[in-house]
């Protein structure tokens, strides 16, 4: 009896199983829900839901649409136009397509909206066209919308060691990114953004995330020595580092133009056009330089309108806005404002003094801060020339083991630029000649800011200890005078200055800082 009442059951479960491995093998069709559904009436079905097949979640859905399109788009371009996007649903029979910016709703949508149609057809029958939606949140790289093709679409050969196309380009080794022309000093970590460049390093920020897509061609201009090459150069760090499959080139007026000569000359204008037309980023420097060589600059329009036409990131410098590059020919300098065009300023004091601790961190010196202001002070025209004055302060720390006073800080200033007054000195001062005690003890205070009361009396803080014992070790050894005389002149006894003396000479053998505040109160002396 109870086989004959499992009889039936064994029968549907079996009918059943056949129409779901025929679903497995990829025959899922309506007949095949419709079937499915007749077999519910008659036998027990565990949830509606499983009768009808689920529907991805957007995610998922942008996913299996991307891995149809993969094939069919150069790795390239697929990474660099989809890496950002996100599909944010289907509404009706439109589906709803998330780009990071307008220019790259624009590229998509004449390039890859037909592909992109068919591949969403194939996932979802119902959907019949496409809708851009521009969100800038996608361009940030981290909105989870959107998904990682470089982790998912990675192959092998992007862990391998290669050389970037160009002679002089980028190098990646497993030790990191090694460029003949880029300066590896040069990154947008150690770049001090202030009031005067806050446009261009946003702007350069933003290029170098997302090449191509928001600022194209992105002109940074300014005077000379105010970061101009330093951000170019940190572009393409920054791409590189981003994605290693993209190829950078760097290159200026002068090497720019020597090499479309030498091309013309070995008759390989070919072979020139093409080290620059197959990059993904293209990093021109100073651009004024190509006055007058007129050849030389159609060639650089050529090769400007075909990157710009393949959405290639092109950043340009200059030492002034294009609209004064008046040899620079029309059609090529209105092309220079398509894009973004930010200008670096003079640095104001507050960011000349944060350049200067920048510098001395990463050289890892440690110079008075009144030696960081004073330079910061009198120093305006040049973020160069601010670096340059920093290297010699450091130089005199570092191989004559004494920080510079600001009296010879004065005296290098005033030979850099003879017509310009220094200031935070007084005029026409001349080294101090000390001959007792007491002077000696006023120049030690004056150096170290102290007070001079607090310096003879009591306190036992270790700055104002120090500078006492520097004074009373200066007053035995330079000045000759005996410990009694000494001792009076801090109403100290005579054991006290002897201890100072001998802890001076037991740390000058070791303590580089003693050394250099002793030989910097030396030079105050006139020794």
């Amino acid at each position: 009896m109870i086989r004959n009442f499992l009889l039936p059951f064994v029968d549907e479960i079996l009918s059943i199983l056949r129409l779901l491995r025929a679903g497995v093998n990829g025959k899922v069709t309506k007949n095949f829900v419709t079937s499915l559904s007749q077999k519910k009436q008659k036998f027990w079905w565990p949830s509606p839901h499983i009768l009808n097949p689920q529907k991805l979640d957007n995610k998922n859905l942008w996913l299996s649409i991307l891995r149809r399109l993969e094939p069919t788009i150069t790795r390239a371009n697929f990474l660099t136009w989809f890496q950002n996007t996100a599909v944010f649903g289907v509404e009706g029979e439109t589906l709803v397509l998330g780009v990071p910016s307008a220019f790259a709703r624009d590229w998509i949508n004449s390039k890859y909206a037909i592909k992109i149609l068919q591949a969403a057809s194939e996932e979802n029958a119902e959907v019949k066209e496409i809708e851009f939606e521009v969100d800038n949140a996608l361009s940030d790289g981290i909105d989870p919308r959107t998904t990682d093709l470089k982790a998912i679409f990675a192959k092998p050969s992007d862990k391998k060691i290669y050389k970037v196309r160009g002679r002089e380009e980028m190098n990646i080794t497993e030790g990191g990114i090694r460029s003949g022309r880029l300066n590896p000093r040069y990154t947008l970590a150690n770049f001090v953004p202030g009031e005067e460049n806050r446009l261009a390093h946003a702007a350069a920020l933003s290029v170098a995330r997302n090449p191509g897509m928001t600022y194209n061609p992105l002109v940074i201009y300014g005077g000379v020595g105010l970061g101009k090459t330093h951000l170019l150069s940190a572009i393409g760090h920054e791409v590189i580092t981003n994605n290693p499959n993209r190829v950078v080139a760097f290159t200026t007026s002068e090497m720019f133009t020597r090499e479309f000569i030498a091309a013309a000359k070995k008759q390989e204008a070919e072979k020139f056009k093409k080290q620059y037309r197959e990059v993904d980023v293209f990093l021109f420097d100073d651009i004024q330089f190509l006055e007058n060589r007129d050849r030389t600059q159609e060639e650089l329009f050529n090769i400007f309108n075909e990157l710009h036409n393949a959405g290639k990131q092109i950043v340009i410098t200059s030492d002034r806005p294009p609209a004064e590059l008046h040899q620079i020919m029309d059609r090529l300098r209105s092309r220079l404002t398509w894009g973004l065009v930010a200008e670096i300023e003079q640095p104001c004091y507050q960011s000349r003094l944060a350049i200067l601790k920048n510098k001395t961190q990463e050289r890892r010196v440690i110079l008075d801060p009144e030696i960081l202001d004073f330079l910061a002070m009198n120093i305006t025209d040049s973020v160069r020339a601010l670096e340059g004055a920093l290297h010699w302060a450091i130089a005199q720390t570092d191989l004559l083991n004494t920080q510079p006073t600001l009296r010879e800080l004065g005296k290098m200033l005033g030979k850099l630029n003879r017509k310009e007054r220094v200031l935070g000195l007084p005029e026409n001062v001349s080294p101090t000649s000390i001959k007792t005690t007491s002077e000696l003890i006023d120049l030690v205070s004056n150096y170290f800011k102290l007070p001079k009361a607090e310096v003879c009396g009591e306190s036992r803080k270790k700055d104002l200890r120090v500078a006492r014992q520097i004074a009373m070790y200066l007053s035995r050894e330079i000045l000759g005078c005996g410990l009694a005389t000494i001792a009076k002149e801090f109403n100290k006894d005579h054991t006290t200055v002897l201890h100072a003396c001998r802890k001076i000479e037991g740390e000058l053998q070791t303590n580089e800082s003693l050394i250099r505040h002793i030989n910097a109160v030396k030079k105050e002396m006139g020794l």
